[in-house]
């Protein structure tokens, strides 16, 4: 049942469904177990984190390219393919035969001895799996994601110095024009670690909320929950749902990253100030506003209508956050946008966070289909574009010695340093205080970006 569910998930992203929604779906309306729901999850995840490599690797056993292959048999080899790669707690043999009965189970029977022939000859040619060191060539060493490698029998990824981009796209499945952008961007040895973080699981990260941080330390250590330090979060890995860790009902703690964690204490909100927050959902960042500013203070959290935005109101009141307002309206168009707080001397806002949707290429490995999502070159200049819009708008709303904030889970420098320099262009009034780029890191945080302004008094 969950490599089926995983089967009908994954057929459904490629026509566009969005990975977490359906696959979430699927598992309450076949009441999947826990466990099952979990195994759901981790084989679509997977094959979606690992797709340009799963695909790279099994079209050498295919006569025709994988993408004419009917749509069960190619996501049945992916499933099988991932599982004999990528995972080491499941037999070759089961891998094998839970992709075919997969398949058959999706109505594609005559597709069994064709999926069946190509994972077996994939397993055969696998001469061992979790090697902590690539070893002395590198075309047989794929990497998991975990700093471990499975070794091949033979060269099975493109030549590292004859083709770096092409090898760099296969062994770390990422497009190869992302690979090119980022080696531009960054350098080659930064690419290569942002590559390595992008197809790294990464654990559940927890930021204790002001005042609980030892309480939801010794609660986790009661229960025997390990943990790691990043920053102001405590990393845990393999630790189950995280509505069933201690704190959660209490409100001990937000599920954010590190890198995102850090966002807020920038722009550093005081006791009493009125905050402005445009892109709001799902809600990290106001969680953070609302205890910077106290009960004597307001935030105007501000994001379009819909699932997201309800969600974030749901727990803005299970907190009991009074001074939190939410706001259903579009941060792109300034006439649906207060000028400030009723009762409050003079336009505008003390300060202004600007969350800005973005190409998330510095959150890869926790947005696993981002990289495909955004297509290309063309598409991270149409979001520039954006950003650029919804901080002018934001800017708008500053009042004279007041602060904004611009962040993206984007290391682009076309949707982060540019978009700034633009802005400060147009209005010269503002004036970078600080700017920071965060780039990923496997296995522990996110990647993303920064820049604090503040609008001369």
């Amino acid at each position: 049942m969950p490599r089926h569910a995983a089967l009908r998930t994954l057929r459904r992203v490629e026509r566009g469904a969005r990975a977490r929604e359906t696959l979430d779906g699927i598992v309450r309306r076949e009441s999947l177990s826990g466990l099952d729901g979990d195994l759901a999850r981790e084989l679509t995840q997977g094959v979606l984190r690992h797709l340009e490599s799963l695909d790279h690797l099994l079209s050498a056993y295919v006569q025709r390219p994988l993408a004419k292959a009917h749509a069960v048999d190619r996501n049945a080899l992916r499933l099988g393919a991932y599982q004999i790669v990528y995972l080491d707690r499941v037999p070759d043999r089961a891998a094998v035969h839970t992709a075919v009965e997969a398949a058959k189970s999706a109505g594609r029977p005559r597709a069994a001895g064709f999926v069946n022939a190509v994972l077996r000859r994939l397993a055969a040619s696998v001469s061992e799996a979790g090697v902590a060191a690539p070893g002395p060539d590198a075309r047989r060493a794929v990497p998991r994601g975990d700093g471990a490698f499975t070794l091949f029998a033979h060269d099975v990824l493109p030549h590292p110095v004859a083709e770096p981009v092409a090898y760099l796209a296969a062994a770390y499945a990422h497009p190869a024009w992302l690979v090119e952008r980022f080696t531009a961007q960054h350098g080659a040895d930064a690419a290569r670690c942002i590559l390595a973080a992008g197809i790294a699981r990464p654990p559940v990260s927890l930021r204790p909320l002001p005042g609980h941080e030892d309480a939801l330390a010794a609660a986790l250590e009661e229960r025997g929950v390990a943990y790691e330090r990043e920053g102001p979060c405590l990393l845990l890995r393999g630790a189950g749902r995280v509505a069933a860790l201690p704190g959660f009902d209490e409100g001990w703690f937000a599920v954010q990253d590190a890198t995102t964690a850090e966002v807020v204490p920038l722009l550093a909100p005081a006791p009493g100030e009125g905050i402005l927050e445009l892109c709001a959902a799902p809600g990290g960042k106001t969680l953070a506003l609302a205890h910077g500013v106290g009960e004597q203070g307001v935030v105007l959290a501000v994001d379009l209508p819909g699932p997201r935005l309800a969600n974030l109101e749901r727990n803005v009141k299970r907190r009991g956050l009074t001074q939190v307002a939410v706001l259903g309206a579009d941060a792109a168009d300034p006439e649906q946008l207060p000028r400030g707080l009723r009762g409050r001397d003079g336009d505008g806002f003390d300060a202004v966070l600007l969350d800005a949707p973005c190409s998330n290429t510095g959150v890869l490995a926790q947005r696993v289909e981002a990289r495909r999502r955004v297509e290309g070159p063309h598409r991270i200049a149409m979001l520039a574009e954006q950003a650029h819009h919804l901080l002018l708008v934001a800017a708008s709303r500053v009042r004279p010695g007041g602060r904004l904030l611009y962040s993206t889970c984007s290391i682009d420098s076309d949707e982060n340093a540019e978009v700034i320099r633009a802005v400060l262009d147009d209005d010269p009034d503002l004036d970078l205080v600080a700017e920071r780029l965060t780039l990923p890191v496997a296995g522990r945080r996110g990647g993303g970006f920064a820049a604090l302004l503040r609008r001369d008094g």
